[in-house]
């Protein structure tokens, strides 16, 4: 199983952080070996930030066939500086523990997702407010890259991202039509 993720596929987030929006979806790796489940949230020194996504599962043909939610964690400082000198974003990216995924279930694509930080919400998403529909998503990485079925792919997070210290609690739920169908929640350690 490849990890694959789109990054500013919603304006809102890429301008939050001053990022350009990009014309064509643009995707990152994860390895394997960084996905964890929810439960526990290293702070790294509070240096990570939270960032909730919709997370897919690619079915046979290349199609979305399940759905989860997500939080792609970000070593912010880190990634900051590697950005201002052009560097790949592996180490604030790809750490142990920077892909937690939650319960997979069949994916819908009336999708909706939040995220509440200690009790109060901080990111809220939707399917449709993204620049590029999932499928547009994978067709465009499915180009030039070589996925498959069982591979994941985390679809980028809406605006509200911001850094975790210890003792936060972070709940990340998944909705259809503004019912709860699924929820997970993590403590920042």
């Amino acid at each position: 199983m490849d990890v694959w993720c789109a990054i500013r596929t919603y304006p809102k987030h890429a301008q939050e952080l001053g990022n350009p929006i990009p014309q064509e979806p643009v995707f990152f790796l994860k390895p394997t070996s960084s996905v964890t489940e929810f439960g526990q949230i290293d702070s790294c020194e509070g240096d990570v930030h939270h960032e909730i996504e919709l997370v897919l599962k690619i079915g046979e043909n290349l199609e979305p066939v399940q759905m989860t939610i997500g939080l792609d964690l970000t070593k912010r400082s880190i990634q900051d500086h590697l950005k201002e000198n052009r560097l790949p974003w592996a180490q604030a990216k790809a750490f142990r523990g920077s892909a937690v995924i939650g319960d997979w279930i069949d994916y819908n694509p009336m999708a909706s997702y939040r995220l509440e930080l200690n009790g109060n919400e901080v990111q809220k998403g939707s399917v449709i407010e993204m620049s590029w529909t999932p499928q547009e998503l994978i067709d465009k990485l499915s180009n030039w890259a070589p996925i498959k079925q069982g591979d994941v792919l985390f679809t980028g997070t809406p605006s509200g991202v911001g850094p975790l210290t210890v003792g936060d609690e972070v709940t990340a739920s998944l909705y259809i039509d503004e019912e709860c169908i699924l929820s997970h929640s993590a403590k920042v350690v």
